[in-house]
């Protein structure tokens, strides 16, 4: 019976100690000791997250945990009070020159007496993106040209901190449509051609890091996207080309006119050599006696009437890259 009872009373001590042993491992589990700390978390957020020299920057409170309810605000920007901002949760502000840096510092007291100093540092990088279209137009065109379906365009990315930036000490990510181009970030890639895509318009982006990723700068530039246009020109043997488009229903007032077909936005690999060059007198394919598929001369018969002027230049690998347009002579 001694030994019985001996035994129950070592079984039931096991069993209490085991007991005990899983809340304590259970505790540890729940608790995380940041949660009992006085310390709010709280950061300043800065937008854009990259700025150029000169930009309107927004620095606001992130408090995800409420951990300033209540506290006084004051903010100030490379040491200078912010006039104005006390207790706002959100400033703007001025980013200074190119390389400069801009020190926003949120000084906060909490309601229960402590002071808490929050603290983010600014360099503005010039970043700027050319565009180069590689389209068509004339050399008295006084306007851009504009990238056209299925063209190539050119861009090269510019960066200035204050000093020169070495192309080949950053790594660039290109972005078209928000889809990485060139098979992902190049080292020294500040020059890329892609083609045009489908659409309207185009938004492209690059991103440039430090070879170890830290970022540099970011930029992003919207690009029209339009259809190549024609217009016919009257080409002056005295005075050369006239920079007037011919108007439809145009007069033919002495024997002979040669009309010049003048493509806007074709892309130049089309241009210089097109699939098609033809055109069209009264609906019959007229052989061109120039040398420039893109001129021909008209002769008056010796009657009067009218005669229609049609000329079509196209790309056959990509059925976009081209125009035709018809205009209508008064001999």
């Amino acid at each position: 019976m001694i030994l019985l009872e001996y035994g129950y009373m070592r079984l039931r001590v096991l069993l209490v100690a085991l007991v005990a042993l899983l809340p304590v491992a259970g505790v540890m589990a729940q608790f995380d000791a940041s949660q009992f700390s006085d310390t709010p978390q709280v950061a300043i957020t800065i937008n854009p997250t990259h700025p150029s020299p000169g930009d309107l920057v927004t620095a606001s409170l992130d408090d995800y945990a409420g951990g300033v309810f209540g506290a006084q605000i004051n903010w100030s920007y490379n040491g200078a009070s912010i006039g104005g901002a006390a207790n706002q949760r959100q400033i703007q502000f001025v980013a200074g020159p190119a390389g400069s840096q801009g020190v926003v510092v949120a000084n906060l007291t909490l309601p229960s007496g402590g002071v808490q100093t929050l603290q983010t540092v600014i360099t503005p990088v010039y970043m700027d993106i050319i565009i180069e279209p590689q389209t068509r137009v004339p050399e008295w065109y006084t306007g851009r040209a504009l990238p056209s379906l299925g063209s190539q365009i050119n861009a090269t990315v510019l960066l200035n901190n204050g000093s020169f930036i070495d192309p080949q000490n950053v790594v660039y990510t290109w972005r078209v449509n928000n889809r990485v181009i060139e098979g992902g970030p190049i080292r020294g890639g500040s020059r890329i051609a892609f083609p045009t895509p489908r659409g309207a318009s185009l938004v492209l982006s690059v991103t440039a890091t430090t070879p170890t990723g830290d970022t540099i700068a970011r930029r992003a530039v919207d690009v029209n996207i339009v259809l190549p246009e024609l217009g016919f020109y009257e080409k002056h043997a005295l005075y050369g080309l006239r920079s007037i488009p011919t108007d439809d229903n145009a007069t033919l007032i002495g024997s002979i006119l040669t009309l010049q077909a003048e493509p806007f936005f074709l892309d130049t690999r089309v241009y210089n050599r097109p699939d098609v060059a033809q055109w069209d007198i009264n609906s019959v394919r007229t052989p061109n006696e120039s040398d420039n598929p893109y001129e021909i001369t008209l002769r008056r018969s010796g009657s009067n009437g009218r005669t229609s002027v049609n000329f079509h230049v196209r790309s056959l690998q990509e059925v976009l890259q081209g125009s035709e347009e018809r205009l209508t002579i008064n001999f």
